[in-house]
């Protein structure tokens, strides 16, 4: 990390970097004052509802204090110490359930001259996490439809999914998917079905694409007819693919919506592809999607992933691994030129998703789906 470079009296422009500050009296000897921080690298870092630690680096010239603002779900385990010293000490945080992104500012001082340096920082710790789901959204341990499929999911203490198994409707296995975190490498793990794939893990704890022998799965972009690339907040894909299963393709077009954590989006329709290799079919749809007023952060899971039925959900957009995807309204109705799917929807007391009707008139299915938690 790059350190921050900034005068002391500048404090408005960033962190402080150490400096020497001369004594205006003649009577006093000159004294060396001042901070520079490696980490945090702004004034402001932004954290999900589920981080939990952060660090903070700074090389301190003079003995100095912290004081804090509105942190008392933000702890430091250092408060103070001596000159001439650099520090690296943790930052821990609460999980954010109040429903509500909220600050903590910290304040650090020369004891000595307090007057002369000083600097400031901040936490902002977003409603939702990095799935997409609120702070508070409740954690879906099974999801069992009436056409026989049965999902079992398990979560870490940071609630982020660490298992997944499906089970078919004559009791066989379908899939099993295991998740690991390695927040020292930011490294994000997936077992699938006997496969590995990686991919650099961002502070949502999650990866923009994971690669493995013979598996890829991520984001990538649409582009206009004239080869520009489209911004994410206008459309992109996620695309799923297998040497040897095939190939899922989810293409989603928001039409400028914002994709900023606790932002309120939804994707204005859905094209998705499917070809598996077993039989060389390609199945499209091509939907257009209206929306409830149910909001779809209060839980774990995207329940908009059903649409289709567990035949076609990919396991990783069910659980909002690229939480973009995941529309924060639950839709009611998909349009496609063939005829309508309807989706009926009840929540628990806590908003979360209870059970979920989906009535395909185009094939003329019912499909029941009731969620545990």
């Amino acid at each position: 990390m790059r350190k921050i470079n900034l005068f002391v009296t500048s404090l408005l422009l960033g962190l402080v970097v150490s400096f020497l500050l001369t004594s205006c009296l003649s009577s006093e000897d000159p004294y060396r004052a001042g901070f520079s921080f490696i980490n945090p690298t702004s004034v402001r870092t932004n954290i999900y509802a589920n981080t939990t630690v952060d660090s903070v680096i700074v090389e301190c010239l003079g003995p100095w204090a912290i004081s804090g603002v509105n942190a008392s779900w933000c702890k430091l385990d250092l408060t103070s110490g001596r000159g001439n010293a650099i520090y690296s000490f943790a930052v821990s945080f609460e999980q954010n359930t109040t429903g509500e992104a909220r600050l903590a500012q910290f304040t650090i001082q020369d004891t000595d001259h307090p007057a002369d340096a000083h600097s400031s920082w901040q936490y902002l710790q977003y409603a939702t996490r990095g799935d997409g789901s609120m702070g508070n959204a409740a954690l879906v341990k099974t999801i069992t439809s009436d056409d026989g499929y049965v999902a079992k999911m398990e979560y870490d203490k940071q609630s982020r999914p660490v298992r997944f198994i499906l089970t078919n409707p004559d009791g066989t296995f379908a899939e099993q998917m295991d998740v690991r975190y390695n927040e020292q490498a930011h490294q994000l793990t997936v077992e699938r079905n006997g496969t590995s794939m990686t991919g650099t893990m961002d502070s949502n704890f999650q990866s923009m694409r994971l690669v493995g022998v013979n598996d890829t799965v991520g984001y990538t972009s649409q582009y206009y007819s004239n080869g520009m690339q489209m911004s994410a907040n206008n459309a992109f894909n996620v695309v799923s693919s297998n040497a040897v299963r095939g190939l899922q393709a989810f293409s989603y077009l928001l039409g400028g919506k914002s994709l900023a954590p606790d932002s309120l989006h939804t994707a204005d329709s859905l094209r998705y592809v499917r070809q598996w290799k077993s039989d060389g079919q390609r199945y499209v749809e091509m939907l257009k999607l209206e929306y409830s007023q149910m909001d779809n952060r209060y839980q774990s899971v995207d329940v908009n992933q059903l649409l289709l039925g567990f035949a076609e959900c990919h396991p990783m957009q069910l659980l909002s691994m690229f939480s973009y995807a995941r529309s924060t309204s639950i839709v009611r109705r998909a349009t496609s030129s063939t005829g309508n799917i309807d989706v009926t929807t009840e929540l628990n007391p806590d908003k979360s998703v209870r059970r979920m009707v989906v009535k395909d008139a185009r094939k003329g299915t019912e499909v029941t789906y009731d969620f545990a938690y």
